[in-house]
Formats: C-alpha cells, structure tokens, sequence
C-alpha cells in the first residue's frame, strides 16, 4: 500500500493546489457565475476536457462555441445574440498557461467587445496557473476576475522545448480544475455560497484518494498495464461526458504508446477496427448505453480484450471487465478521471523497469509525478 500511494502522491498536489486557491479572488469569480444565466465555456485539450465534464450536468444555459445551437461563428458574432437572449453572460475560461491560443483569442475578442460597445452584460472569468499571462492579467479589467490554480511548474529549457513539441503529459493542473468546477457545479446548483465549494473540495479529496487507491491496487488495473505494455493498439470510449473523460486519458496514453510503436485512440470514426490484442477502455456511469456494448461485443468478438469504469452493476460491467465507482451521476465523471489518472503513470513504470528507453521529455513528467 505504501508502494501504491507513493505512485499516485501528485494526487496530493492537485489537493494541495485546490485548498491554496485565494478564496477573495474565488468569491468575486464564483459571483459572477452564480448570478449569470448564460455561461459559456473555453478550453484547449484536456484543460477543455476538464472544464467540461466538471460544469456539465448544470442548471443553467452553458454551451460552448462548437455546439450545434450556439449563436454565432464565434464569440463576436454571438455576443449581440447573447445580450438580447440573456441578462447576464460569463465566459468562463481554463487555460493552466494562459496563453493558450484559442482561449487567449477568445478572451481577446469579448474584451474589445465589450469596450467598443460598452456592455454591461459582460463577465470574463478565468482560471490559470500564472496570474501575469495573457489571460491571467484579464483580472485587470472591471469586468473580468481572475483565480489561480497552480499546477503548471516552469521547466528548464530542455524540457520546455519537448514538452512544445510533444506536449505536457502531468494533469496536476487539469485535475484540480475539474476538481474546482464540478463543486462550483454542485454549489451554484444546490443555491449555496462560494465557501461550499471549499468544503466540498475538502470533502471530495478524501473519497477520491480512496477510488484512486482502490483503482490502481486492483487486479483490472495490474492487468490493464500488462496489456498495454504488449504491441497492442489501446482505444478509449464514452459517450457524453465519458468521452471527455476518455479524451483526457487517451491523449496521455498515446504519448506513451507511440513511444513503443503502438497508438492510442479515441472512439469513433478514426479509431480503428478491433484486432486480437488491442484493448478497448469504456467508460459509462448506467453502463447500458447501447452503442458501448456494441463497441465491446464487437471488440470481444475479433478476439479483443475489453475493460470498463462504470456507475453500477450492468450488462457492461458484466461483459467487461470491469471497476465499479458507487457515484451519483453527477460525481462520477469526475471521480473516474481521477482514477483513470495513474495509467499512463503505471506504464511508464512498468516499461522503466524493463529497460525500454524512453524519450527524456517523458521520463521528466514521470519523475516529477512520482515526487510531487
């Protein structure tokens, strides 16, 4: 147990992070969100995957930019729509660098906006791990708040260069967020005040240590690492917010997987047919979505190995093998995230420990995962 929780000790951090955040900076940010009856969400990679799995599920008008029923090409053409539909809008913003491209664009064009034609409609509320980037410094404005959530360390330039070119593998950023905005959910849509989400943070890091312990010591998760370290392909899937759940793992995964000429992918129309061999992941909280036990029935059929988190006992966890979390719905997203953190973390232990070298960029991230 104490080899377990050595392996899965970034877990405090992300605890640690959350409980550091400056609550005055938290309460004007939470405000602006509690009084808003339109919020609207931006993100890049898993920081988006984050932000969404953590608001979904929230009595309120949230939508993002790629939606099918959003007002607008972008942000500028939907502003005007926005004011006349709603009397108050937040774009709440996640970007662990605050230079993300597409966020930083999009904080970008509703500031000018909302200074060229002086709306009062208007909240920009974004969450960052350096207050001084171009995101962060959006606090500046009367109508944007700003909450720093540490996560995203400095590097040295070594790194720094092959995580711009591969990309940062360690989700102690991302986690927390989600962590952070499933309980301004839960808050917002109970009607409390901004210090239940302190409460409900500290609450929920007890129950998501013990998932996390009790994933990473069970006999799925040992026998899921010695599959992926075999030449196998690995497909993660979920529908809804499983499959931002799934996203976040996959693109982990397949930083690894590539490195020992294997891939990882995501479902859908780009994820290849199953192989024997490969491995299909699935995760779903009433584990009866028809079309994920079409994918493992198929998956089983070529001779597929199939694995799954779910919400309950079901026909999926009865045709998979399977790791049950007892979870409302509305928790379960997040606490399977967590527990599907330390995979690629495992394997890259594992591969360590066979000799098989690794690019260095990776070995960084797992060195600092294991001692943070």
């Amino acid at each position: 147990m104490n080899k377990i929780k050595k392996k899965v000790e970034y877990i405090n951090g992300v605890m640690k992070n959350v409980r550091n955040i400056n609550k005055n900076d938290f309460k004007a940010f939470y405000d602006d969100l509690n009084s808003a009856d339109c919020i609207v969400l931006v993100g890049e990679g898993r920081s988006q995957s984050a932000l969404y799995i953590g608001m979904g599920q929230m009595d309120k008008w949230v939508r993002t930019m790629a939606d099918v029923d959003f007002p607008g090409r972008n942000i500028v053409e939907a502003a005007p729509v926005l004011e006349k539909k709603h009397d108050r809008i937040a774009l709440l913003v996640s970007s662990g660098s605050g230079e993300t491209a597409t966020p930083k664009i999009v904080v970008k064009q509703l500031s000018d906006y909302i200074e060229r034609e002086h709306s009062d409609k208007f909240t920009i509320d974004v969450v960052v791990s350096n207050p001084n980037s171009s995101i962060g410094i959006i606090r500046e404005k009367e109508y944007g708040n700003m909450v720093e959530l540490r996560g995203r360390e400095k590097k040295s330039n070594r790194i720094n260069n092959a995580f711009l070119k591969h990309g940062i593998m360690n989700d102690v950023y991302e986690l927390g967020s989600l962590l952070l905005f499933q309980k301004t959910k839960e808050a917002i849509n109970e009607k409390k005040g901004y210090k239940a989400v302190f409460e409900g943070m500290e609450k929920e890091s007890k129950v998501i240590v013990k998932i996390v312990d009790e994933f990473v010591s069970s006999d799925n998760c040992e026998e899921v690492i010695d599959k992926l370290e075999t030449r196998s392909s690995v497909t993660m899937g979920g529908l809804g917010p499983a499959r931002n759940v799934a996203m976040m793992t996959a693109i982990r995964l397949q930083h690894v997987k590539r490195a020992i000429g294997d891939e990882a992918y995501l479902s859908g129309p780009f994820a290849p047919r199953p192989r024997a061999g490969d491995i299909l992941f699935l995760i779903s909280w009433s584990g009866e979505t028809e079309p994920l036990q079409g994918w493992c029935r198929e998956q089983k059929k070529y001779g597929g190995l199939a694995y799954s988190i779910v919400g309950n006992e079901s026909t999926l966890s009865r045709e998979s093998n399977s790791f049950i979390i007892d979870s409302s719905p509305t928790t379960f997203y997040e606490r399977a995230t967590f527990a599907l953190s330390p995979l690629p973390l495992y394997l890259v232990e594992r591969l360590r420990e066979r000799g098989f070298k690794l690019p260095e960029y990776i070995m960084e991230w797992w060195q600092h995962s294991v001692t943070q």
